[in-house]
């Protein structure tokens, strides 16, 4: 183990650390003035929001200070799902990377957060995970697998539909390194056309569950919902007008 480890994580994922083993990217590369450019030299460990680009400063500010870039580990990241799997358009805001089947029925990945997250920008609160994100992290988990796993390959447009959602935190979930385990509990067929499916997801952080969520979603041709969601639009509409 070396001396000493600094986890460094996105500016937007890092309000108030009050850390030293945990810092942002900006408190990071203000400090290369300070404590850290005599030896013996940190391990400097990326954390959530600190992709390639990121990655990139932090060596570009070692080279300016006369330190080694090799203090940077450079992790692998796994690959980001797609807008097929997770149904999001933008790169920055897919949270699900890695995905494959470990046994029939359960699934694993990376959580990935980019400091540009939707969410992120929008919410944070300290230096933890903010439930938001972790609940959109279970959704697109759950969107994924039943995308790659679970339903048949059709030629038509279908829509995910969600009958309930449960979370639980367990404990504070840093944007450091976490995987995400997710189990299928049960799936039955509603018709030619229809899938049901029900999973639970498990965040894991060190050997640690710090947040569990589970779905219960249908899946149905998006030319049926889109029936059902207009006659529930008419239905409303006019009830609301007779009030």
């Amino acid at each position: 183990m070396p001396e000493k480890v600094v986890f460094v994580v996105g500016d937007n994922l890092a309000t108030r650390s009050n850390s030293v083993d945990l810092v942002s990217l900006s408190e990071f590369t203000a400090s290369l003035k300070g404590e850290l450019i005599s030896e013996p030299f940190p391990v400097i460990i990326p954390g959530q929001g600190i992709e390639d680009y990121e990655r990139e400063i932090v060596r570009s500010k070692l080279r300016q200070h006369g330190l080694p870039e090799s203090i940077l580990k450079d992790i692998p990241l796994p690959e980001l799902l797609y807008h097929s799997e997770v149904h999001k358009r933008k790169p920055e805001n897919v949270l699900i990377a890695g995905l494959r089947k470990v046994e029939d029925d359960l699934f694993k990945a990376t959580l990935r957060i980019s400091d540009r997250q939707e969410m992120v920008l929008d919410h944070t609160t300290g230096s933890h995970v903010t439930a938001m994100v972790i609940t959109e992290a279970v959704r697109q988990i759950s969107l994924a697998v039943g995308e790659r796993y679970l339903l048949a390959p059709s030629g038509r447009a279908r829509r995910f539909i969600l009958n309930s959602l449960q979370t639980t935190f367990h404990k504070f979930l840093l944007p450091l390194p976490a995987q995400l385990e997710y189990s299928v509990q049960e799936v039955s067929q509603k018709g030619p056309n229809r899938l049901r499916f029900r999973g639970r997801c498990d965040l894991v952080q060190a050997g640690v569950v710090a947040a569990s969520g589970s779905m219960d979603m249908v899946v149905m041709e998006e030319e049926r919902a889109d029936r059902i969601e207009a006659e529930r639009i008419r239905e409303t509409t006019r009830a609301l007008a007779e009030l």
